[in-house]
């Protein structure tokens, strides 16, 4: 078997995921986000992984192409990735269909 070579990355274990229990409930929380996008496929949709960095902690936060925080992101940052390094958004934690998700605040 041929296997193609490694692409350039920084290497290291993959940050884990945000998820709504990270964030305080009731309370706004501000992340910084780090300027890592990569595509995201998986069982609820495509969109992209975001690094973002939560008091100390980095990780990655899943966010659908087919979502209001998708929609707000772009709206504010543009679809330039690489100018996103260091932007601050804020979020809360929500439900939907009775499940907790994270949320960006306009």
């Amino acid at each position: 078997m041929n296997l193609p070579d490694p692409k350039a990355a920084s290497g290291g274990d993959f940050s884990p995921f945000l998820k709504a229990k990270d964030i305080p409930a009731k309370k706004n929380s501000k992340l910084t986000l780090t300027g890592d996008v990569r595509e995201s496929t998986g069982q609820f949709g495509d969109g992209i992984d975001v690094g973002v960095k939560l008091g100390g902690k980095v990780f990655s936060w899943t966010v659908k192409f087919e979502s209001g925080n998708y929609r707000r992101i772009i709206e504010r940052f543009g679809k330039n990735t690489k100018k996103w390094k260091n932007k601050v958004v804020e979020v809360t934690q929500d439900v939907y269909l009775n499940n907790r998700y994270i949320k960006m605040i306009d």
